[in-house]
């Protein structure tokens, strides 16, 4: 009887060092979008003087009466956000109490690009106009637009500060017609929404008519994606991709944009969190099955998980099932269509 061979551990290892080594050669790596972003800034005062984006920027100006006015609006806005150096860009930072130094200092600490994410999302995300719903200060629409993933980026914000900062880091970095910030929510109706303010900048979200207000609430307009791109004059054609970051408001977010969702050349990136979900009255179910009606496929973002990354939205459900468990589970899908 022929002797089994006992595998060298040694050799066990380095081998799956080789395999570790050609999969860092196959992905991409956000140290070096970090790297490019302040050469790639270089060119931004020449691209905004393009006749292409010189017209962005007039059918915007005419369109978003919120732009012109918080470009004009510098004193109010001087005492509560703060100003700092970010990888190669002048960075405005909303600060929410502005008399506490310290938190100041905190929120300014805690300022980066989502590098990684933009890596994650390039395959289905590049080329064409990205519309950035919940834009807060362009963490995701600038460097995206800097990096030439996407021809230029409509950005809706709702929270006034959240913007205010959005318009100076459009202005003062040479982004005119490249970045094109709205003060508006995106929701399931036209009209006026009630934002809740939170204490820190990604956390403000729209409640219901019917809520008891708890702490600061603005009123904000709001208009169905639908729209919103048509007031902007935009052609779902034009449209590569869109990002939703919109704290629990997705449901209404896909509500309306029924024209934009039968456009299967789209990607969308959405987050999931159950328990923002929980207080709209709403299960990712729920959610899970608005999608499941406009797209094929999707990728979870999560990147410690394991098994395929790519899956048919079928399996949405029951691959997304460990944000239940987990607590304060939560995660970003990109999702897409394929023949």
């Amino acid at each position: 009887m022929k002797p089994t061979s006992i595998p060298n551990p040694k050799e066990k290892i380095e081998e799956l060092g080789r395999r570790i080594d050609r999969l860092h050669r196959s992905v991409l790596e956000p140290d070096v979008l970090r790297g490019l972003l302040p050469i790639k800034s270089r060119l931004l005062p020449y691209r905004m003087r393009s006749p292409d984006a010189r017209l962005r920027e007039d059918r915007f100006r005419a369109a978003s009466a919120s732009y012109a006015r918080t470009l004009a609006d510098d004193n109010e806005f001087a005492a509560n956000a703060r100003s700092m150096e970010l990888d190669g860009l002048r960075w405005w930072v909303p600060i929410l109490r502005p008399d506490d130094e310290g938190d100041a200092q905190r929120n300014m600490r805690h300022q980066d690009f989502p590098y990684r994410v933009i890596t994650q999302t390039r395959e289905v995300a590049l080329g064409g106009v990205m519309l950035d719903i919940g834009c807060n200060n362009g963490r995701m629409a600038v460097p995206r637009a800097i990096l030439g993933d996407v021809t230029a980026v409509y950005g809706a914000e709702p929270d006034p500060l959240n913007y205010a900062c959005l318009v100076r880091n459009v202005r003062d970095n040479h982004l005119s017609g490249l970045v094109m910030p709205d003060w508006t929510a995106i929701g399931a109706e036209n009209g006026t929404i009630r934002l809740r303010r939170a204490k820190h900048a990604g956390g403000h979200k729209v409640i219901d008519a019917a809520a008891t207000p708890k702490g600061e609430i603005v009123d904000v307009p709001c208009s169905t994606l639908d729209r919103w791109v048509e007031r902007l004059g935009l052609a779902a054609e034009e449209i590569s991709f869109v990002k939703v970051d919109v704290q629990g408001s997705e449901m209404a977010v896909l509500r309306g944009a029924t024209r934009l969702l039968q456009q299967q050349h789209i990607a969308w990136q959405m987050e999931i969190d159950p328990p923002l979900l929980a207080e709209r009255q709403l299960r990712p179910d729920d959610l899970y099955e608005a999608i499941g009606r406009h797209f094929t496929h999707f990728i979870d973002l999560n990147r410690q998980l394991a098994g395929p990354r790519v899956r048919p939205i079928s399996e949405m459900a029951s691959a997304l099932a460990y944000i239940l468990a987990a607590t304060d589970g939560r995660t970003d899908v990109l999702l897409f269509s394929m023949a």
